[in-house]
């Protein structure tokens, strides 16, 4: 049984081996005259996050990197603007796809983003999904026991 986990514009299968790289970054270099370019999906970190994930919780469906749009709405124009382009880092849903918890994993760019990411948890928290955050890449015990009373 494969494994679905969506993005930002599409859903993607996991793949069960390693994907060659296209650099040391997991981006091509632009050709001349060429604007645009693909990337990887996901960080090396994210990758790690999201088996570590899979492990703890293998009979959950784990979404990746997923637009607020696409899990909460409203009819209220200035809210959704607040939400419209953030996205979370890992999803957790239910059998019927309803949200049941978000994970984020804060790297060292954190610091950076500390305002933007409170007023994601606010509103998260006021759609009724709790946040996890992990400052790094924990154990699989840690992430067992902290995602336990959610799942």
């Amino acid at each position: 049984m494969f494994k679905f986990i969506f993005a930002l514009c599409g859903v993607f299968r996991k793949p069960k081996t390693k994907a060659k790289k296209n650099s040391p970054k997991g981006y091509r270099k632009p050709q001349k005259n060429q604007e645009l370019v693909s990337k990887k999906v996901l960080t090396k970190d994210e990758i790690i996050m999201l088996d570590a994930l899979e492990q703890v919780i293998p009979s959950r469906n784990i979404l990746v990197q997923v637009s607020m749009s696409a899990f909460m709405t409203t009819q209220n124009i200035s809210i959704r603007n607040q939400f419209s382009r953030l996205y979370v880092d890992y999803l957790i849903v239910d059998e019927d796809y309803n949200p049941i918890l978000s994970i984020e994993l804060d790297g060292h760019y954190h610091k950076y983003t500390q305002d933007k990411d409170k007023r994601r948890d606010e509103l998260l928290k006021s759609a009724g999904i709790p946040v996890i955050r992990f400052k790094e890449i924990p154990d699989i015990k840690v992430i067992r026991k902290t995602i336990s009373r959610y799942i």
